[in-house]
């Protein structure tokens, strides 16, 4: 549960908090923290964040092993997933996508539409 911290590299160097993530191998998961690169990771883009997400976390996440990363753009409506286990190019999902999850070999899906419906008084004015 967020706040959580991830030593990327299990040392004090590489320290993130990711918005969620999963983790599939247990002996990873600490009391507090997580040691090692997480499997999925999903960051969902704020003015303020925006640059560190798009740019210094997707390198640090693909250089510590993270498999499969998502980068949620609430003001542009779309995903763009970056399957790294398969060196695949990005990939952009509007939010009225169904997008696969990578690391479970697609057959989880999560439903955007289903998503933005739910959420969409948020987007009015």
């Amino acid at each position: 549960m967020s706040p959580l911290d991830v030593q990327l590299n299990c040392d004090n160097t590489t320290i993130v908090q990711p918005d969620v993530l999963v983790v599939c191998d247990r002996s990873k998961v600490r009391n507090r923290y997580i040691c090692g690169a997480p499997d999925f990771i999903v960051e969902i883009l704020s003015k303020s964040t925006k640059k560190k997400d798009m740019f210094i976390k997707t390198e640090k996440y693909m250089n510590a092993g993270v498999r499969e990363y998502w980068v949620v753009d609430p003001d542009r409506k779309q995903i763009i997933v970056y399957d790294f286990e398969h060196d695949e190019y990005p990939l952009i999902y509007g939010f009225d996508a169904k997008v696969p999850v990578f690391i479970f070999g697609g057959e989880c899906m999560v439903d955007f539409a289903q998503i933005y419906e739910y959420m969409s008084f948020l987007y009015e004015q």
